[in-house]
């Protein structure tokens, strides 16, 4: 009698006496999986490099029309001051002649008296569209391409009119101080050459060559 009423103690221990029982494996705490980090490495990146300084002079070159003549070389000076990386102002200075050999033909005499021709202008450019030019594969010149207009003076036939000017250029950066450019203008003013008020349109193509200092 003592024996069974010692292995129902037993039993009665081990259900609900003896604890809670044997620890069951998602009683564990887990641990942490590692989170896996690729190794980041920083990209160089070489930029190409500009000129801080803000002045920039230089020659152009080129070919000017007056409207009803023909075209005939032109060449000048440029100075440019940059206000912002967009934002430029510009004085530009250009010696021409009129060529009237077509007029000469119709109407036998020449019409004006004097063939030379000076102006100046005074204008404000906008750098458009800035970028870069591939060369080659690792070989990237800056460029950008802007919009300029203004107003100044030309000299025709020993008379001063008053002109307005209406462009587009291209420049192209060689080196960090040393840069090409292109440009296209158109210069109108009104003229009484013919014995009558007309507004000419002259048009104007040029190449220079320009840095920073």
């Amino acid at each position: 009698m003592k024996k069974w009423a010692l292995w129902v103690l037993m039993v009665a221990w081990f259900f609900v006496g003896g604890g809670s029982g044997p620890v069951q494996a998602e009683d564990l705490p887990r641990e942490e999986e590692p989170v896996i980090q690729p190794p980041v490495e920083e990209r160089k990146v070489k930029e190409a490099k500009i000129d801080t300084e803000r002045l920039e002079i230089g020659p152009f070159y080129g070919l000017y029309a007056p409207d009803g003549f023909g075209a005939s070389g032109v060449f000048g000076i440029r100075l440019a001051y940059h206000l912002t990386e967009d934002v430029f102002f510009e004085g530009s200075f250009g010696i021409t002649q009129i060529d009237q050999t077509a007029f000469r033909r119709v109407t036998g005499r020449p019409l004006v008296a004097d063939e030379d021709v000076t102006y100046w202008s005074g204008d404000v450019g906008y750098n458009l569209f800035p970028g870069q030019v591939f060369l080659t594969r690792k070989r990237t010149l800056n460029s950008t391409l802007y919009l300029i207009g203004g107003l100044g003076q030309t000299r025709l036939d020993q008379r001063d009119y008053f002109t307005f000017n209406l462009g587009t250029g291209f420049k192209l950066f060689v080196t960090d101080w040393l840069n090409i450019r292109t440009d296209l203008r158109a210069h109108a003013f009104e003229t009484d050459l013919t014995g009558q008020k007309e507004r000419n349109y002259n048009l104007e193509g040029t190449a220079a060559l320009a840095g920073f200092f």
